[in-house]
């Protein structure tokens, strides 16, 4: 029996192949179109804002701090609709008051 299927396959033409082929990348791309991207939990803010800033931040940077935060999740595969100044800025302040981070004035 599984002798008669590879002499099958063996013998399909190229262009029917080919039109599968196509066929399938159609389809798999309409199913797999709405792929959702990961939403940053905290920890993963925080380890942003720490790998960005080196632990410490002055008054120079801290304006461009949440857009460089934000580039830098979408860089990394996160949805970042999620991520407000609000919930960036509390984090920011959690982590000075812990003193895992510096405020240089």
């Amino acid at each position: 029996m599984s002798e008669e299927y590879e002499e099958i396959l063996l013998n399909v033409s190229t262009d029917l192949l080919r039109e599968v082929e196509e066929y399938e990348k159609r389809e798999y791309s309409k199913q797999h179109k709405g792929i959702k991207k990961r939403y940053p939990s905290n920890e993963d803010i925080v380890n942003a804002i720490k790998e960005l800033t080196g632990g410490s931040i002055n008054r120079y940077i801290i304006d461009e701090l949440y857009d460089s935060v934000r580039r830098y999740l979408e860089e990394k595969g996160f949805d970042i609709s999620i991520l407000n100044e609000s919930r960036f800025w509390r984090l920011t302040n959690n982590l000075i008051r812990k003193g895992c981070i510096r405020l240089i004035t």
